[in-house]
């Protein structure tokens, strides 16, 4: 039987899945070729909000899995035990930074995104002004932003059915309310919808459950300081460089292929590497659930056990992420002779996405097991890999075609970046083992 938390994280994880299909099919059915462009376009660059995060919330999930070492949740989210001090000040400091990376978030998608959209259709879209539902997203994301320290605080000291249990619920009402702006005729303001109803979700849950964690985004609880430098900023700047380069890698497509072609080759793109992108996620559901325990194992020195659950749970992922695919391409060739066809990339396309995921999935919980060890050796591999995809998009869409963009991500993938991140797991896997106090 499945634990609770695994559990959790597979009805969410399948319900984002299943939302996502079905909003497929109400924007297939409400939105045209061209709004499916504007629609993914959106959302490629909103999601920039990974970078300005820092990858601080899995420094945060990290830090907190080490501090409830010695602590445990009292009633009202109260945290108790020793080094409490210590802990709310990190979680002062955490939320303080967050609300600086919200603000400077905002300012700097609005401007990328204005250039690029303005460049295309001035103010107005079919007699429409995008610029509204655009800022309505952006502020509706920066929001959110500011709720991830209590998210990865949570998550990090075990309770991560609690975590996944309320993403869960933003997921399904965020998407109830996305597909009836949809059947509306609302177009591109159907995206402000998820993050409007996650702020909705996310407020109710720290008061009726966590109020003394909310209280902190209004009050300094504690007056001791916490050494960011020292205990965060080390992992931290080493996440934040393995984030850029993991969305240099996957998350420019769309832009891209916007800017240089136009907004139904993006819409393609944007829609195919959604469905892609969710059956990896999916498949990491047994590396995630895995993250606090793992963290815990390298601080008690608990080497069987970090390398059984390890493995373990990456061999289950890829099971699932290769059954996954295989339904995906069956159904891709089910709907090749329908009115859908004309939304997604070809069979090969598709299948060349398919590939690249796999080993990005599969780069991806490779770094998280190191991350147990509050080490990111294979930041600057996935930062010059991004780099180097990025230039192959922006030269595939500028003079070639889809197929040699993808051609292009899938050989760096496979045959560089993939290669050079296993051999650097491995060794690092091994000697941090032997050098760890």
């Amino acid at each position: 039987m499945p634990s609770k938390s695994l559990l959790f994280i597979l009805i969410q994880r399948i319900w984002q899945g299943l939302g996502g299909v079905l909003t497929i099919f109400f924007i297939a059915h409400t939105l045209t070729s061209d709004m499916q462009g504007w629609f993914y376009s959106f959302a490629s660059i909103t999601s920039l909000y990974v970078l300005f995060e820092l990858g601080l919330s899995s420094a945060i999930i990290q830090t907190s899995a080490r501090f409830f070492v010695g602590l445990r949740w009292q009633s009202e989210g109260r945290v108790a035990g020793e080094g409490v001090e210590d802990f709310k000040a990190f979680i002062s400091n955490s939320i303080k930074m967050y609300i600086k990376f919200a603000f400077l978030f905002f300012l700097v998608a609005f401007a990328i995104g204005f250039f690029i959209f303005h460049q295309k259709s001035g103010l107005f879209l079919n007699g429409r002004m995008w610029l509204w539902p655009w800022i309505a997203l952006l502020v509706g994301t920066a929001i959110n932003i500011i709720m991830l320290p209590f998210f990865a605080v949570v998550e990090g000291s075990g309770e991560i059915s609690e975590v996944y249990g309320v993403r869960l619920l933003q997921g399904f009402i965020g998407s109830i309310f996305c597909w009836l702006v949809l059947l509306a005729g609302g177009n591109l303001w159907a995206l402000s919808m998820m993050p409007i109803f996650s702020i909705f979700i996310s407020s109710l849950w720290l008061i009726k459950n966590r109020p003394q964690l909310f209280k902190f985004i209004f009050f300094n609880i504690t007056t001791k300081k916490f050494n960011w430098l020292k205990e965060v900023w080390p992992l931290q700047w080493r996440i934040t460089i393995t984030w850029i380069g993991l969305f240099l890698m996957s998350q420019l497509c769309t832009p891209i292929l916007f800017y240089f072609q136009n907004s139904i080759v993006a819409g393609q793109m944007g829609l195919s590497l959604t469905i892609v992108h969710m059956l990896g996620i999916l498949s990491q559901s047994w590396i995630t659930r895995r993250i606090p325990t793992m963290t815990q194992a390298v601080a008690k020195r608990e080497w069987r056990l970090l390398d059984g659950l390890f493995k373990k749970e990456l061999m289950r992922s890829l099971i699932v992420f290769v059954l996954g695919a295989t339904i995906l391409l069956i159904a891709h060739i089910i709907i090749s002779q329908s009115v859908y066809a004309i939304r997604v990339l070809d069979f090969w396309q598709f299948l060349g996405l398919l590939i690249f995921s796999f080993f990005y999935h599969l780069n991806i919980a490779l770094a998280i097991q190191l991350r147990s060890f509050q080490e990111e050796p294979l930041l600057w591999i996935f930062l010059f890999g991004g780099i180097a995809i990025v230039i192959c998009l922006v030269l595939a869409a500028k003079y070639s075609s889809v197929s040699e963009l993808i051609l292009l991500m899938t050989i760096l993938q496979v045959a560089i970046i993939s290669p050079l991140s296993f051999f650097v797991w491995h060794h690092k896997n091994n000697e941090y083992k032997k050098t760890i106090i």
